[in-house]
């Protein structure tokens, strides 16, 4: 149902060649550099030079002769290069972060002379999302003005997980594959009477767009779209949204009161990017949201993405997000930041499910193999993967919320409440939800 792009193992392999971290560029001389053969010795000195464009460069002097001309690299450049040869990322695209609200504010002014286009950009965290046209141009503007940036990052590419075929891939997986074929309701104390659950909880649906269904027949439902392609809606983001506030008889959200701020970051393909996510935050925050649902995550940490998250968390929004279906033995972003509400699925047996991610900041676990929710078109599904059980977690803190408990006590309770499984802690966190 939720089929990854197939490129996700071949862009993993890629992304761990071509990390640069959070790429703190500015840490290495952000000035073009001349190789100097072995053969010119330690009699040749380093010196910076003027270019006739006036953008420096390295040479080599000797008192005695000259040196022949060397070739010259520019190695923000090459950056550039190999960054837009990856397919995680957004090629030519970059994440900014600024030391300050004036450098930022500077940059827009100049921006549009060096054929840089910002696409996005916050005040409070002072960062921007830019496209540049020129490779050169842009190097020259991190190069003329480095001290104004905190970071320089690549827009990195964030999916809607699929679930691959079972594997060995991470050998310390429990391997759980026996479907609910439920609601997965019953194992987290939820198949009770719920009406109530949620009312007057905002929950922030970070994903690839709600759709109408009857399952959220009298849900109040508010739709942004960030991605705004003109293209029809995957059906993953009405699996979210009907998991958390949906109100079948049956297999019903947990918190059908919820209401539900969908928030579109990820096109009909299931594909969006860390700048997207991090707006889709930032917008959550803003209108109200106080439980924020990322059932989708990216392969690498992002400066703009862990400083929206951290934006959240300070403000009192409890983030939940999907620990990825990789079968990896590390989690997905914005899962694997701290005090983010990761979770991983487990079987309707209460195993680690198959394919589900591991990993040290692992938060707890939920049902999330054979689970029925609905779908576009006003289908019924059944489907699995870690997206799910963060939709039943998220919809589990959106109860608590609505039964009078503090957003500060909520990663207490649910640890405190969590069914123990005996596995390791990077498997299925806490154990399994279990609501009070």
């Amino acid at each position: 149902m939720n089929s990854w792009p197939k490129i996700f193992l071949s862009v993993s392999v890629v992304l761990c060649l071509i990390s640069f971290g959070a790429l703190g560029w500015l840490a290495f001389e952000t000035t073009a550099q001349t190789e100097a053969g072995t053969a010119a010795g330690p009699m040749f000195e380093r010196q910076k030079v003027k270019a006739t464009n006036g953008q420096e460069k390295s040479g080599a002097s000797n008192s005695a002769s000259v040196a022949p001309a060397l070739p010259i690299k520019d190695e923000l450049i090459d950056k550039l290069a190999k960054i837009n040869d990856s397919e995680s990322v957004v090629p030519g695209e970059l994440l900014l972060s600024f030391e300050s609200s004036e450098a930022l504010n500077a940059f827009r002014v100049r921006a549009g002379l060096a054929g840089i286009d910002v696409l996005y950009s916050d005040a409070r965290l002072k960062v921007a999302r830019v496209r540049y046209r020129e490779a050169q141009k842009m190097a020259q503007e991190l190069r003329d003005h480095a001290k104004d940036y905190a970071n320089v990052g690549p827009n990195y590419r964030a999916w809607v997980p699929g679930v691959p075929k079972e594997s060995t891939k991470d050998a310390s997986n429990a391997g759980g594959g026996v479907p609910f074929e439920n609601s997965g309701l019953d194992m987290i104390g939820a198949n009770r009477d719920r009406s109530r659950w949620g009312a007057g909880v905002k929950v922030a649906v970070l994903d690839t767009g709600v759709t109408d269904h009857p399952d959220l027949a009298g849900v109040k439902v508010t739709h942004v779209d960030l991605v705004k392609d003109g293209q029809p809606m995957h059906g993953h983001g009405t699996v979210i949204a009907t998991l958390i506030a949906g109100r079948d008889a049956v297999n019903g959200g947990v918190a059908p009161a919820s209401d539900i701020l969908d928030v579109r970051v990820a096109d009909s393909t299931g594909m969006g990017n860390t700048a997207f996510v991090a707006q889709g935050i930032l917008y959550a925050v803003d209108a109200g949201a106080r439980v924020i649902n990322i059932s989708l995550g990216a392969a690498a940490d992002a400066t703009m993405l862990r400083e929206a998250v951290a934006y959240a968390i300070s403000r009192g929004v409890t983030v939940v997000a999907a620990a990825g279906n990789e079968q990896a033995t590390s989690l997905a972003y914005p899962a694997g930041y701290d005090k983010v509400i990761s979770v991983a699925a487990v079987d309707a047996q209460g195993r680690q499910a198959y394919f589900s991610n591991s990993g040290e900041n692992l938060f707890i676990s939920a049902p999330g193999v054979g689970i029925v929710s609905g779908y576009s078109g006003g289908k019924t599904v059944i489907g699995s993967g870690t997206s799910q059980a963060a939709a039943l977690v998220s919809g589990g803190v959106s109860s608590l919320l609505s039964r009078n408990y503090q957003s500060a006590n909520i990663p207490m309770v649910l640890k405190n409440q969590a069914q123990r499984t005996g596995a390791p802690a990077s498997q299925v966190g806490a154990g399994i939800l279990r609501l009070p």
